[in-house]
């Protein structure tokens, strides 16, 4: 019999080229500091595919979902940020930015993607754990005053 981190690995492998086409869809249309509508669109359609209930407008473009274990527990929070650079993208790549002066230069795409997928992961397992997951998709990351701030501003 599988151990659960196996059952697990497995799962994350299963959802690898998901993850990839997320972070590549994502790279292609990067989103500046405070303006990542986009980008939080496509977040909230993922949580909604997942039925992972979730906030939008937190701290300006953020998210803030929820997933629920069987009973009390710590809660731990994921956070991966959203926005982009304003940096012209010179890879030739088949999923480069399509926004001109406008790119991902940091790994936010990949940050974004990857949280989604923990989602999934967690989501799919919330009867094996006590306690809640807050997942925290930050906007305007690479400004300041920061999207983090808002965002505690905003609750989260």
């Amino acid at each position: 019999m599988a151990s659960k981190i196996e059952v697990l690995r497995r799962d994350a492998e299963t959802m690898q080229s998901a993850l990839v086409s997320d972070r590549r869809h994502l790279h292609q249309h990067p989103e500046l500091s405070f303006e990542e509508r986009e980008t939080s669109q496509f977040v909230i359609r993922r949580l909604q595919d997942l039925d992972i209930p979730y906030r939008e407008g937190v701290g300006g473009y953020g998210v803030l979902a929820h997933i629920a274990g069987v009973g009390p527990g710590p809660t731990v929070a994921l956070r991966a940020d959203m926005d982009a650079l304003p940096i012209q993208e010179a890879n030739k790549v088949p999923y480069a930015s399509k926004v001109p002066g406008v790119m991902h230069a940091c790994g936010h795409d990949v940050h974004t993607a990857s949280l989604l997928g923990a989602a999934a992961l967690l989501r799919s397992r919330a009867g094996d754990f006590r306690g809640n997951v807050r997942l925290l998709f930050q906007p305007a990351e690479e400004r300041l005053p920061g999207g983090a701030s808002l965002m505690i501003r905003d609750g989260a």
